[in-house]
């Protein structure tokens, strides 16, 4: 545009030209221009097309948000006061135009720079002039060179206006001669004097009254990335200064910035206050965020733990995810977004859980609290949300292993239940099939009163039924006992040998009958006489036993194995126990349930076989108690071996000849011991139930005894101290009965003034068949213990054992 153009333009050629006369002219020349008076604001009267082209605005979207130069370099005040400090300045020397280089704000808050030619059209009657400004584009290179020159002028002007303007003392001292090169205005009225006399001399003169470096300088402690801060008290000022120092670069000098705030000042309690501010806020296990409101992502502020929460430096934090809140987990994002927009809605603070993804990849849980605060009550006019967010993975993890674990509990309760269902519905069927054999035979019995073989033949399997019946209420019992933790060991000397016979003079009827072929292997064997509760291990030797005879095959092959094995323990040894068989072997589905109570194998092959899923958890429980080990091997169709393992105390005495356990292979059976010393003894029972009395009295009298019965404790006292010394060679006693229980009356016996009290053989007959049963009998004065219902073998040895002993 040349000169002719533009007095044209601007008007000096003749008559005035109407405003949309400019404009056409603009327009058709493709010339950027703006017209504006020269007032406060430079009020923007019109524009060309290309001008709103080139700030990429239409021109409704101009007009709507710009009405003068001040709104449309709101961003760039400083550029704002020069544009119209130079206009200003032109008009009043009565220039008829200024040139100048500025940026032109576009949107999407950029700038592009140009030259702009501005003319004045004269003074107009009410005191206003109106300005022309042409723009003109200059070259790529031009730009960035002035883009340049202009962040570092601006970076640098802007530097030195925060200190002029910082309520605080500030000051600039080179590091290596110590040197002042800049003071602020409150530097200056601290010290009293004006910053022409103070720049150029020392720190240390100026401002500590001294004549060398400061001993107590902290220069050797600062650095370019943070303040050191901390506190002095100066005698020569006499004040305490809050101090904050770092090293920056001024005027290509590496120098001493210190910021001090003095006891005087506000500002100084305030820093007070916001140290304090920020030791509290430290002791809160969070970050806190200051969200801008108006795109909901823009961090604005944060503090307290933020940063170490999220993973982040400070660096990566700006550079890396540019002050956005892209580490919330992009699955929880909308939530957290819905939770700020209702904190705006109602104006109230909202909670929620969310997720988070520190830098390394970490998945966190935190409880994010968002409150909302409008651009109106904003002390920077930027409506804002400001959120609380507390690191809850730790306890989430807790409480979902605790979920995990009460999950896997009622999984097992469930299993468990499944299996107790299942247990009762097959001792439904376990009880209810003896209990019909029993009931059956005796109905078979009365019908055929006249046929004596018919009756032995129902007596037989009334007496088998019954045996079973017992079995399955032990189990019962035995299991329930073991759950509540109820069972106790009762260790006394046990002779191996002896125990072993009792077993197989149990089994070996059931062996003969299946035709199965037995063998026992005895290892290397010093010790037949140990320490332990016999009654436990003979219930685990028959439990494993009973279990190879009932699952292996007529003409199948059973084997005991006994070796005694060293222990690092003195006096004791550990035994071990093998039984093997060729049967019909454990699926490996079911094996790791073979332990289980109330577990038995889906198997067809054992269905018809009697069971209670018990014997093999009862077995495992009582082997624990003893301190020993159980384990299994197994093969479908192959067979099946257990293995026990217990540790025993040995007794003092070591046995002098070979081992009697090799006795116990043979296959003789025990002779019947006699009984013929039993024939015409009486006996006293105390028996509070009629029909068991009944059965106790008819089973001894047919074997040639005499019975006197009571019904309670107290009456087989009274019955016992009114009969003459000798009179009765044993008393037989029920536990629980009315008026005084068995326990008592026998401890009241004991204590009778008479010899014979002390010595008489005061055996229980009781249903309460535990071991710790038999213990407590024997602390009341009992000599033995025999369970119901009641073997008239096993009752006929107990009286052979004890009449004629000492208690």
């Amino acid at each position: 545009m040349d000169k002719r153009q533009l007095d044209a333009l601007a008007g000096k050629t003749g008559a005035a030209v109407p405003l949309e006369g400019y404009r056409g002219v603009c327009d058709a020349m493709k010339i950027e221009a703006l017209g504006f008076w020269l007032d406060d604001d430079l009020t923007i009267l019109w524009a060309s097309n290309w001008f709103y082209q080139k700030a990429g605005y239409t021109e409704n979207e101009f007009c709507r948000q710009f009405s003068s130069l001040r709104q449309y370099y709101m961003a760039y005040p400083k550029e704002f006061r020069y544009i119209k400090c130079h206009l200003e300045e032109a008009a009043a020397g009565r220039l008829s135009d200024v040139e100048l280089t500025v940026p032109i704000p576009v949107k999407e808050d950029r700038v592009v720079w140009g030259r702009m030619t501005a003319t004045f059209s004269g003074m107009r009657s009410d005191g206003r002039m109106e300005c022309r400004a042409f723009y003109k584009a200059i070259d790529s290179e031009f730009q960035n060179i002035l883009k340049e020159n202009y962040h570092l002028k601006e970076a640098a002007g802007y530097f030195k206006w925060v200190l002029d303007e910082y309520s605080g003392n500030a000051y600039i001292a080179d590091m290596e001669n110590y040197e002042l090169r800049y003071i602020n205005r409150a530097a200056s009225e601290t010290l009293q004097l004006p910053v022409e006399k103070v720049v150029g001399r020392k720190c240390y003169e100026v401002i500590q009254n001294l004549n060398a470096p400061c001993p107590f300088c902290t220069n050797h402690c600062l650095n370019k990335d943070g303040f050191y801060e901390w506190e002095y008290y100066n005698p020569f000022l006499k004040r305490s200064y809050m101090l904050k120092d770092r090293i920056i670069e001024w005027e290509g000098r590496e120098c001493r910035l210190e910021l001090s705030l003095d006891n005087f000042s506000p500002q100084y309690k305030l820093e007070k206050m916001d140290r304090e501010r920020d030791a509290i806020m430290r002791t809160i296990p969070g970050g806190f965020a200051r969200v801008d409101a108006r795109d909901g992502k823009t961090v604005i502020w944060y503090g307290g733990d933020f940063l170490h929460m999220i993973g982040y430096t400070k660096e990566q934090f700006e550079k890396e995810l540019h002050f956005q809140c892209t580490y919330i987990h992009p699955d929880d994002l909308p939530r957290a977004t819905e939770m700020m927009n209702h904190s705006k809605e109602t104006q109230m603070p909202t909670t929620a859980e969310g997720r988070i993804l520190t830098r390394d990849g970490t998945q966190k849980v935190l409880t994010m609290t968002f409150c909302y605060v409008s651009a109106e009550n904003s002390w920077d006019g930027i409506e804002s949300f400001y959120s609380v967010g507390i690191d809850i993975t730790k306890e989430r993890e807790v409480q979902e292993q605790q979920r995990n674990a009460l999950e896997e509990a009622y999984q097992v309760a469930r299993v468990a239940n499944a299996a107790k269902t299942n247990f009762l519905s097959s001792m439904s069927h376990d009880i209810r099939t003896p209990m019909n054999a029993i009931m059956g035979m005796a109905a078979i019995a009365q019908a055929n009163l006249d046929s004596p073989e018919k009756i032995e033949d129902c007596l037989d399997k009334i007496n088998t039924s019954g045996r079973h019946l017992l079995s399955l209420i032990s189990d019962v019992l035995d299991m329930s006992k073991i759950e509540s933790g109820k069972v106790s060991l009762a260790p006394a000397q046990v002779n191996l040998s002896n125990l072993i016979r009792e077993v197989m003079d149990v089994c070996r009827p059931l062996i003969n009958e299946k035709h199965q072929i037995f063998q026992m292997k005895i290892g290397r064997m010093r010790h037949e006489n140990v320490i332990t509760d016999g009654d436990r291990l003979r219930q685990v030797l028959m439990n494993l036993l009973s279990n190879a005879i009932k699952y292996t095959h007529k003409g199948g092959e059973i084997t005991l194995k006994i070796n005694e094995r060293n222990s690092l323990v003195p006096n004791k040894c550990q035994y071990e126990f093998i039984c093997s068989d060729n049967g019909i072997g454990i699926s490996k589905e079911f094996l790791p349930y073979i332990f289980d109570a109330f577990a038995r194998a889906d198997d067809s092959r054992i269905s018809r076989i009697q069971g209670t899923g018990l014997g093999m958890a009862i077995t495992e429980n009582i082997v624990r108690m003893m301190n020993g080990t159980i384990d299994v091997k197994s093969e479908e169709g192959v067979g099946s071996t257990f293995t026990v393992s217990i540790p025993m105390d040995i007794c003092e005495e070591e046995e002098s000849r070979s081992s009697r356990l090799s006795k116990v292979t043979e296959t003789e059976t025990a002779v019947e011991k006699k009984k013929d010393g039993l024939f015409g003894r009486k006996v006293l029972l105390a028996e509070d139930n009629d029909i068991n009395r009944e059965i106790v009295e008819e089973l001894l009298q047919m074997h040639h005894m005499i019975v006197d019965s009571t019904e309670n404790g107290k009456m087989v006292k009274e019955a016992f101290e009114a009969s003459a010394p000798g009179d009765y060679c044993a008393i037989l006693m029920d536990i629980q009965m009315p008026v005084m229980n068995g326990y008592d009356a026998a401890a009241a016996i004991r204590k009778l003034p008479r010899e014979d009290a002390r010595t008489i053989p005061i055996i229980a007959l009781t249903a309460n068949a535990f071991t710790t049963d038999a213990v407590k009998a024997r602390s009341a004065g009992m000599n033995d213990h025999l369970a119901k219902p009641v073997e008239i073998e096993r009752l006929l040895e107990v009286l052979q054992k004890w009449i004629g002993q000492p208690v």
